[in-house]
């Protein structure tokens, strides 16, 4: 058996010392310096993600009201005036042409300060079906380049 100056056992002279070491308490700080950097690097990343999921929602949702418009239209209007034209809409009671469509804000207000989607439309008559039409809703909005949503269905009337 090993003994200490003082007479005791050096093994329980060790084992009975408490706290740490100057390596293990700097290798804690650099793990726990690591961590915080990695949660913070991903809670940018998962923030910007968030965004991009926002504004693709934003999109799908104003694509899909302006789809239920025109089923309404559907309703009023014969489709079939609007084939062929560049994202038409009933003025007066006549198909007119919208060339590029419209550009609207996130709750689907046209030509607001913060409207950032441009939404058009096609509508076609799909031939050899009795009043059955295609509908076809494009939104383009700017995220980190142009992001391009299409929803397409089929009204009939």
């Amino acid at each position: 058996m090993i003994f200490h100056k003082a007479g005791k056992n050096l093994l329980q002279t060790l084992h009975n010392e408490r706290g740490f070491s100057l390596v293990e308490a700097l290798l804690s700080v650099f793990l726990l310096g690591v961590g915080i950097i990695a949660v913070v690097g991903t809670t940018g990343t998962i923030m910007d993600k968030n965004n991009d999921s926002r504004k693709s929602s934003i999109a799908m949702t104003l694509a899909q009201d302006k789809i239920e418009y025109f089923k309404g239209v559907g309703q009023a209007w014969l489709l079939a005036g609007a084939d062929g034209l560049d994202s038409p809409d009933v003025v007066g009671g006549v198909w007119t042409a919208d060339i590029g469509g419209e550009t609207v804000d996130s709750e689907g207000d046209a030509a607001n300060s913060g409207s950032t989607y441009n939404r058009s439309w096609t509508i076609t008559d799909l031939a050899g079906e009795n009043f059955l039409f295609g509908v076809s809703i494009t939104m383009t909005w700017q995220d980190g380049g142009t992001q391009t949503l299409q929803l397409d269905t089929e009204v009939t009337q």
